[in-house]
């Protein structure tokens, strides 16, 4: 019986439809419904009432959507028990906020690889919000995300590091008082959907500070260069791990009272690839500690 076909019915049960279920197995709506089709010929019964719209399983594959968790688990443990040299092997797919796509993850993907050569992790980039459903629903085995701003009991929250809150303006401003500037100079605001940038709004409310907004992006690479070009001025979390070759900005400190955009890791409390996420998390805190930019939150494990 193919895990692959297991994999997208279990992706159908959890997303209602055929249609969510091929975004979350990244193939198109038609490549799963043949993939039910030939499930269907494979275990000899029809596992989808398809008399309703959307299709919907039935009792059958509702059985055996359960039974696919459970042998889905136990593959997942074979390839965790087969080890290199240096012990670990495996998959591990990770969800991880923009902002940490050209500093702090493939810093931390590359030491990874270099000590466990045999270890696979798979990355995929979205918003904080986009990304706490797709560790809910089993989709990624843990993900990079701001602290979130409302409960989450169903998920586990560690802190890795805080990143204050800093402006950045062109290396020619003159100025080097924040709150003049962000009164003064065209502002370059960050994704409002992004909870980094509803921190940036709350400070700028907490400190009644009327801005002149000009544009709205989603990357800091797109801010930075807007800013470097003498576009204006933005308010961005100072990264933990910087990229490889950051342009050259003034990067001023808020004054207090600052807000700072905590980093961290949110998972299933059932999470089957735990041992690899925990091996990532310690590679994260390394790697924010050696860049030294950010206050560190968490602390690696340690053997007794």
């Amino acid at each position: 019986m193919s895990i692959r076909r297991l994999r997208t019915l279990i992706a159908v049960a959890e997303a209602g439809t055929f249609a969510g279920a091929a975004q979350s197995v990244f193939v198109s709506q038609a490549a799963v419904s043949m993939q039910m089709k030939s499930l269907e010929q494979e275990v000899g019964a029809t596992l989808f009432d398809r008399k309703k719209r959307p299709p919907v399983l039935n009792t059958v594959g509702l059985a055996l959507v359960s039974r696919a968790r459970e042998i889905l688990h136990a593959y997942d443990e074979m390839l965790r028990s087969v080890s290199d040299t240096r012990g670990l092997a495996g998959e591990l797919t990770i969800g991880a906020l923009p902002t940490t796509m050209t500093g702090l993850v493939p810093k931390a993907i590359s030491g990874l690889r270099a000590a466990y050569p045999m270890l696979h992790i798979k990355v995929v980039p979205d918003l904080s919000a986009g990304l706490l459903p797709q560790v809910d629903r089993g989709h990624l085995d843990a993900a990079i995300v701001s602290e979130p701003h409302y409960p989450i009991s169903q998920l586990e929250w560690m802190p890795i590091a805080a990143e204050p809150l800093i402006v950045l303006a062109a290396m020619d401003t003159l100025e080097d008082d924040p709150e003049a500037l962000l009164r003064e100079l065209p502002f370059i605001r960050f994704n409002r959907r992004a909870w980094v940038g509803r921190l940036i709004d709350d400070w700028l409310q907490n400190r009644r500070i009327h801005v002149r907004e000009v544009m709205e992006l989603d990357t800091l690479e797109a801010i930075s260069t807007m800013v470097y070009h003498g576009l204006g001025i933005s308010i961005v979390p100072h990264r933990c791990v910087p990229s490889p070759s950051p342009l050259p900005l003034k990067r001023i400190p808020l004054e207090a009272p600052n807000h700072a955009r905590v980093l961290g890791i949110i998972m299933r409390p059932d999470c089957p690839n735990r041992p690899l996420v925990e091996v990532f998390i310690e590679e994260l805190i390394h790697q924010v500690r050696e860049a030294g930019q950010a206050t560190v939150l968490a602390s690696p494990k340690t053997d007794d």
